[in-house]
């Protein structure tokens, strides 16, 4: 079961800092605790990295990539309908985070469009998605569930405004997705 709105509300706090309490250096009680996190998440790295590979062997035609920072607040895979390197312009991608802070996963998508080979739009899709990615995200969505015991996060919850800062989201734009997976959902490779 997942945790309640209230108590995610509570983990992020506990694990970003809140308006006018940032540091210019980003050493905060809560940056560092974030930083513990992360060291304790990294120490399972293997099962990540066995995921991602399970993901190749599922999705043989796509570019399977590991997007994830410590920055942020999650594990990140991201898959491209396409392989080859340098990867050609693609329409769409899925990626699919997990969170460190809950036992929490979203998957969302974005389509792309392009100048020429050049990207120049990214628009995200948190709801439901077209035909055409649609898919791929109930497949990446059931494996993290089956791999690491996750639950969906329910897009009303990640809408929730919290009142941390994340990265160089201020409230009230900043929200529980924010928080407990990336504050920038479009920045893929």
């Amino acid at each position: 079961m997942s945790p309640s709105t209230k108590e995610l509300l509570a983990l992020a706090s506990q694990y970003w800092p809140a308006p006018g309490t940032e540091t210019p250096e980003g050493v905060s009680a809560e940056h560092l605790r974030r930083a513990r996190r992360w060291t304790e998440a990294l120490r399972d790295n293997e099962r990540w990295e066995a995921f991602l590979k399970d993901l190749r062997a599922l999705f043989p035609g796509f570019s399977v990539g590991d997007g994830t920072s410590t920055s942020q607040a999650c594990f990140t895979c991201i898959l491209f309908p396409a392989k080859g390197y340098p990867i050609p312009p693609v329409p769409w991608a899925v990626v699919g985070c997990m969170s460190i802070l809950a036992p929490v996963f979203t998957v969302y998508g974005i389509a792309f469009k392009y100048e020429g080979h050049k990207r120049s739009d990214a628009r995200l899709h948190v709801g439901p998605m077209p035909d055409a990615m649609a898919q791929t995200a109930i497949l990446v969505a059931k494996e993290l569930e089956a791999r690491f015991g996750v639950h969906a996060l329910p897009q009303a919850v990640a809408a929730t405004p919290a009142p941390v800062v994340v990265e160089w989201k201020k409230p009230p734009h900043t929200t529980l997705f924010d928080a407990l997976f990336t504050s920038e959902p479009d920045n893929v490779l």
